[in-house]
This record gives structure tokens, C-alpha cells and sequence, in this order.
């Protein structure tokens, strides 16, 4: 009988206290994880804003990253869209409908870097047609 117990408790969603949450976190986390359930894309950053009730348009993100760093969730980011894993019930979010590309999220900042520069020689020479590079025609 204690094994029918474990079984019916291991099937059921995993009770998550948000005592230690702000109301505007419990909110946010509450929208990923009705996205999660229902098999919804993650809610974008302005719908976390303004569920929280936020004017800020960098508060979505900021909302995500604190559940993030509290261990509530897990965040697969991409360029456009993010797929938020509840680490409570293991349900994720579905993948946007518009998204098309599993190119990773790139920070900013963080971009390649420039070519390497190339020798004097190889630098295009003035011509004829532009006598405002050679120096002539301005007087």
C-alpha cells in the first residue's frame, strides 16, 4: 500500500511555497507556470509587465532572471523567444509559433570581433574619379 502512496505522490504537481516571494514575483510566476500547464508559450516581456503592473519595459526580463536565480525556473533563451522550464512540476512552456530559428541567445556586448586590419598595400588607392581623396582640385 505504501507503494500506491509514493506513486499517487510522485504523479502529483509539486507544491511551491511563494512566501518568500514579492507579489510581483509570485504574479510573473504564476503567468509561466499557467503557460507551462496549458502547454502555452511563455508569456513575452511586456505581458509580464503589465500583469505586474510594471511601465518599465527592462522589468520583464529582470522578473525572469530573479525566478531564475531563486531556482523557481529554468530559461533556455533564444534570439527572440525563451522556452521557461517550472523546475517544481518539470513542465516547460511550448515553443513560439513565429519561432523559427534555434539560433542561442547572443548578450550584448558580446558580438565577434572586428577583422583584423590590413596592411597598408592593400588598402584601395584614390583614383582619378574622386580628386577630393588625392588632394587635387581644392583650391
Amino acid at each position: 500500500m505504501t507503494d500506491a502512496i509514493a506513486t499517487v505522490a510522485a504523479d502529483a504537481p509539486a507544491k511551491v511555497s511563494l512566501a518568500g516571494l514579492t507579489w510581483t514575483e509570485r504574479t510573473a510566476y504564476r503567468a509561466l507556470a499557467e503557460a507551462a500547464q496549458a502547454g502555452l508559450p511563455c508569456p513575452t516581456n511586456i505581458d509580464i509587465e503589465m500583469l505586474c503592473g510594471y511601465n518599465s519595459c527592462s522589468m520583464g526580463p529582470v522578473m525572469v532572471k530573479r525566478l531564475e536565480r531563486k531556482g523557481l525556473i529554468r530559461v533556455e533563451r533564444y534570439q527572440r523567444f525563451r522556452i521557461v522550464e517550472i523546475v517544481a512540476t518539470g513542465e516547460r512552456t511550448a515553443r513560439a509559433a513565429n519561432m523559427r530559428d534555434d539560433t542561442p541567445h547572443v548578450p550584448k556586448g558580446t558580438h565577434t570581433p572586428p577583422p583584423a586590419r590590413l596592411p597598408t598595400s592593400a588598402t584601395p588607392r584614390p583614383t582619378d574619379r574622386k580628386p577630393y581623396k588625392t588632394g587635387k582640385g581644392l583650391r
